[in-house]
């Protein structure tokens, strides 16, 4: 391990879910940082000393050893069998930081607590926002201002150049304003907003519904992180109120167009506005805070689909309707099939079935209606033979009905336990580990086993965003199109299930404070 690599090792005790729920956030929440995190049990492989493998994590695979001290974790024997471990390597490795953090006012003498009563203590904030923020100034991180692109949008990209075109055009025109993408799920906004940041370098902001990234705070903090950056602005950190409310950030918005060379502009690329959460959002407040007025060279590339969203301004807008371009539509599609057809597997395909590219291109040029989100699930389909071109459902929906029968979801007996696995991802805010969905999914009611959980997630893989981390593997619904499909009426009554139930579930006691804290804060 490098000597500059943080790697820390995360200790929680499980007999504790409020415990258990903090160490696995923060433990998100520090990867997508950066930072690797060595955390029970995800960092176990399974079928190997669970044993062995927590004392050489402590011993030689971290620089830091972040403890969370409760009630119940400082009874915990493998807890205070951690401390022990860390206060010996510190001994021997000065380097090595111990970092306490005590979410209990009051805790019982253990083993152990004279050698953290010497050290500076980690604050405890019911705010996670402001609990990450200490952990991170007690780890030395510096913050990342770079854009989370969602994943995969950018692969395979073709086309769309007649877009990029109408942009340039928009911003060539005005002296600032709105340009808005709208068009229909799947019809591949995301990936061509991705496509236009990486080419431009844009300044820019992903919402992105299954990593749990799509509130007001996460944009401001965000882009405002950004702006500061890329101008060079005299702010060494964000005030306690930036992200409140639009003051700050059109604060950052005019500080930044003052800097701004002749002939050139500042653009901000926004996605998914469609997938904000709103709770508690102000009455008459903009989406995400976006400001009713702009700098003279400041414009914003939005993307969302067809639906109303509180947003007014008094700058230029354009709506660009991707829909009234489906003739250009499909002749990416038909160029993103010719790159596909000389793909190994594809080929292999063509020629066992004796199927002419032309045809290929022709009948799913055709099926797709213009939905790339459609190609991305039936090709490797049609790659393990699962499909012939016959067979083939006409469009995203049908082919989520198909696929939704073929994998035994209607077939009586339901099977309930696999039923509500999915249902569990559908509603997370962000993405769980095996262990986590497996305990939201096992109750009293449903009696589900880890296996089960595993299986749903192997079969149901196509349709999953699987983000790999030290800590395990999370996982999430990848596209917003299939959440809309298990919340279609007829779907959600024939499986059985209740969506405010599976959300009671969730919002419990488990996640309670973790998830909800920034709609209270």
């Amino acid at each position: 391990m490098s000597e500059l690599e943080t790697k820390i090792f995360l200790s929680h005790t499980t007999r504790d879910k409020r415990d258990f729920a903090l160490a696995h956030k923060l433990a998100d929440a520090l990867q997508a940082q950066g930072v690797k995190v060595w955390i029970a049990p995800d960092s176990i492989p399974v079928g190997e000393s669970w044993q062995e493998h927590i004392i050489s994590g402590v011993m030689e695979q971290s620089t830091h050893f972040l403890v969370i001290l409760s009630a119940e974790s400082v009874r915990a024997d493998w807890v205070l069998e951690e401390i022990r471990l860390a206060a010996e390597r510190q001994k021997r490795d000065p380097g090595f930081k111990i970092l306490p953090l005590p979410v209990s006012n009051h805790l019982p003498d253990f083993p152990g607590k004279d050698v953290l009563d010497s050290l500076q203590w980690v604050e405890f904030h019911s705010d996670f926002r402001a609990q990450l923020q200490a952990v991170s100034d007690a780890l030395g991180l510096r913050p990342d201002v770079r854009p989370i692109l969602p994943p995969g949008k950018a692969d395979d990209f073709v086309g769309r150049e007649y877009v990029f075109r109408a942009i340039d055009d928009f911003i060539k025109t005005h002296e600032c304003g709105y340009f808005v993408l709208e068009g229909d799920p799947g019809a591949g906004k995301s990936a061509l907003l991705a496509e236009f940041v990486q080419r431009n370098n844009h300044i820019a902001h992903f919402n992105i519904r299954g990593q749990g990234i799509n509130r007001a705070s996460h944009f401001l903090d965000s882009i405002c992180k950004q702006l500061i950056a890329r101008f060079g602005l005299s702010y060494s950190s964000l005030p306690p109120d930036a992200l409140n409310d639009g003051g700050f950030i059109a604060n950052l918005l005019q500080e930044a167009s003052q800097q701004i060379n002749a002939g050139s502009r500042l653009v901000i690329a926004v996605d998914a506005l469609d997938e904000v959460d709103l709770t508690g959002h102000p009455d008459g407040a903009n989406i995400l805070f976006l400001p009713t007025h702009l700098p003279e060279h400041v414009y914003f590339v939005l993307t969302r689909r067809e639906v109303d969203l509180p947003f007014t301004t008094h700058a230029p807008v354009e709506l660009y309707d991707l829909n009234a371009h489906q003739s250009e539509t499909i002749q990416d599609i038909r160029e993103y099939l010719r790159l596909a057809a000389e793909r190994d597997g594809i080929r292999s395909w063509l020629n066992a079935s004796q199927t002419p590219q032309a045809a290929f291109i022709d009948n799913l040029a055709h099926k797709s209606q213009g939905n790339f989100m459609y190609l991305r699930y039936v090709l490797p389909e049609i790659e393990h033979g699962r499909y012939d071109l016959d067979t083939l459902p006409v469009g995203l929906e049908r082919y989520y009905e198909d696929h939704w029968r073929r994998m035994g979801m209607t077939a009586k007996p339901l099977p309930r336990a696999k039923i509500r696995i999915i249902y569990i991802l559908c509603e997370l805010r962000q993405p769980a580990s095996r262990t986590l969905i497996h305990q939201f999914a096992d109750d009293d009611e449903i009696s589900v086993d880890v296996l089960t959980v595993q299986d749903v997630l192997d079969e149901w893989n196509q349709f999953l965003h699987e983000q790999y981390e030290v800590a395990g593997t999370r996982y999430s619904i990848y596209h917003n199109s299939f959440r809309d499909f298990l919340h279609r009426k007829d779907i959600v009554q024939a499986a059985g299930v209740s969506i405010k139930g599976i959300n009671a579930v969730i919002a419990d006691e488990l996640w309670g404070d973790l998830f909800d804290d920034e709609h209270t804060s």
